[in-house]
């Protein structure tokens, strides 16, 4: 895998390096963000060209998750809003 990702990142990081060069960045933090940004471009182009495709098997459950129904299931409304409606406040 790392063969598909080190060519496109090499790319990608001078194209980046170049870009944050002209913006007048320093040439640390153009370094670094390029970089960071060819790393994360190498690594979708490597996902991109990888042959794979949706799963033929379907996955069992196991039998420990079928017990549970939605309604049991913990930390249901973690994430979820109460039943309270935002009140703006006042304006300074």
């Amino acid at each position: 895998m790392v063969d598909k990702i080190i060519p496109p990142a090499l790319k990608i990081w001078l194209v980046f390096l170049f870009v944050f060069l002209l913006l007048d960045y320093g040439v640390v933090s153009s370094i670094l963000l390029g970089a960071i940004a060819g790393f994360a471009g190498g690594t979708i182009n490597a996902w991109w060209i990888t042959l794979g495709g949706e799963p033929t098997t379907t996955l069992e459950i196991p039998a420990s998750l079928r017990q549970f129904s939605r309604k049991q299931l913990p930390l249901k409304n973690l994430f979820r809003r109460d039943g309270r409606q935002r009140v703006p406040r006042a304006r300074r």
